[in-house]
């Protein structure tokens, strides 16, 4: 099988309709992604990174242009359909956890395995590893509303993980932590990657975007930079506006 593209989109516009005619979020976008890279997309506000996002994650659709996702036209399937490649083959981490706060810790991590057919004794081994592979392990029975921005950061990874997702989307995910709690967050991103897992990371911030092995900048809708992120520190701040 190799180490082929498991996104592949050409062309991808995207225009919203507004009272002065129309706005174009995107603009002729084009880029692969293979298996196993971490992508950070960066891009000043209304650069069209959050719309990019959600034509990524099949929580929108392009208006022109085509999108192959693991080798598979994307442009034809139902929106059922599409909901069901979304919930098998991808992770989601967002900005503010989204997490059930009465909930503990095991129960919020089991939530994208709830309409699997695993039997209670695996889903519940899925669960402990993906908590274990955020280091809570001792964590699974606390409330998550009892917890620190950080491990809830670390919660919503291991819910992400849990039904072992082919891509893993992270939007802003260090944005409502402290520095010392998203720097562990982004280790644990990294670590991930290390592993093998495919990482499409959103975020305004240089020094998150860092811990990728490549950098998308979006200006006014396009692609305005696509570079590999040297890994010895050598790049300076304009490397990433």
């Amino acid at each position: 099988m190799g180490n082929h593209n498991l996104i592949s989109i050409r062309n991808i516009s995207k225009n919203y309709a507004d009272e002065s005619g129309g706005v174009l979020a995107l603009k002729e976008v084009s880029f692969d992604i293979a298996k196993g890279e971490f992508v950070s997309i960066m891009g000043p506000s209304g650069s069209g990174k959050s719309t990019l996002l959600h034509i990524l994650s099949f929580m929108d659709r392009p208006t022109s242009g085509s999108y192959l996702f693991d080798g598979k036209p994307m442009e034809k399937l139902s929106d059922l359909e599409l909901a069901h490649i979304r919930n098998r083959d991808m992770g989601f981490v967002f900005q503010a956890f989204n997490l059930m706060a009465r909930s503990s810790v095991a129960d919020n991590v089991l939530l994208p395995l709830l309409y699997s057919d695993l039997p209670p004794s695996q889903r519940k081994r899925k669960v402990e590893e993906a908590v274990a592979a955020v280091g809570l392990s001792d964590k699974l029975l606390t409330p998550a509303g009892k917890l620190s921005g950080g491990q809830k950061q670390r919660v919503a990874i291991a819910r992400a993980l849990v039904n072992d997702p082919s891509v893993i989307f992270a939007d802003e995910p260090t944005g409502n932590l402290d520095s010392k709690s998203g720097a562990t967050v982004m280790e644990i991103l990294r670590q991930l990657h290390e592993a093998g897992r495919t990482i499409v990371l959103v975020t305004h911030e240089t020094y998150t975007a860092r811990f990728a092995n490549r950098l998308i900048s979006l200006k006014d809708g396009q692609v305005e930079k696509d570079v590999p992120i040297e890994k010895d520190g050598r790049e300076d701040e304009h490397f990433f506006k």
